[in-house]
């Protein structure tokens, strides 16, 4: 077997243990079934192993396959024994994937700095409500003071949140991990209802209530995007503005609408 081959199948023993799923960035599913249900629901491959006789015997295969290739997966040719022996037996294991462990299209809302409390909660509440995959809160933003507790409405415990102390080394982390990042702007960035941004995953950028983002993570993002304003206004609210954004994406991905790439 080619080196490559080797270093996916090491990844998919070490992945049967949390520590391992977590220092490999994936999780394992194992079979035609489950691995056609991830892809329905847009999760990517990784990688992929299957049986070589296995592969000969399903024909229908080539169809999944090539639905990997497209979303960017590799397809890694085995001896069927050598599958056996890494599932201990189970058959399911002649097809195994490696999922990256977000769908592809996560959207992710970034509070930066956020300081009212009130408007943290509101934006836990509203990132829930559009469906994103987790709230990351940087610096300032506390999305455990009770205020932001009571405003949240139950949405802080349904939610995923990270915390971060600082912005610092934010948007190369997100890259690593294959996340755009677009920043929130009042005036001056993409019009929001015919920017282009890439596809995949995506954080959304949301500022404090007077400053806004910094001018490093302005310049530092993936794009910019402005909401239609009045000339009478300085600017929306935040929790406004991350309401209109992430519906703004949900539009884009229910109609695959004005997406690059």
């Amino acid at each position: 077997m080619s080196r490559e081959n080797l270093r996916v199948m090491e990844d998919v023993r070490r992945v049967a243990t949390a520590r391992g799923r977590a220092q490999v960035g994936a999780f394992l599913v194992e079979g035609q079934r489950m691995l056609e249900r991830a892809l329905r629901a847009n999760w990517a491959p990784r990688d992929v192993l299957v049986g070589e006789e296995h592969r000969r015997e399903h024909p229908e295969l080539e169809a999944v396959l090539e639905r990997v290739a497209a979303l960017g997966g590799r397809a890694h040719v085995a001896p069927d024994a050598a599958l056996l022996a890494l599932a201990e037996g189970r058959r399911s294991g002649l097809l195994a994937a490696l999922l990256a462990r977000l769908p592809t299209d996560a959207v992710f809302l970034v509070l930066v700095d956020v300081v009212e409390p009130g408007n943290v909660g509101a934006l836990l509440r509203t990132a829930l409500a559009s469906n994103a995959a987790a709230a990351i809160c940087v610096g300032q933003t506390d999305p455990f003071h009770s205020k932001a507790v009571r405003t949240s409405l139950g949405s802080l415990f349904k939610l995923p949140i990270a915390r971060r102390a600082s912005s610092d080394g934010l948007i190369d982390e997100l890259r690593g991990r294959g996340i755009h990042s677009l920043a929130t702007v009042a005036r001056g960035g993409a019009a929001l209802d015919r920017a282009i941004w890439p596809r995949g995953g995506l954080a959304l950028m949301v500022g404090n209530e007077g400053q806004g983002l910094s001018e490093r993570l302005r310049d530092a993002a993936d794009g910019r995007v402005t909401i239609d304003l009045s000339q009478a206004a300085d600017s929306f609210c935040v929790n406004a503005a991350a309401a209109v954004c992430l519906y703004e994406v949900q539009r884009r991905r229910r109609f695959e609408l004005d997406f690059a790439g």
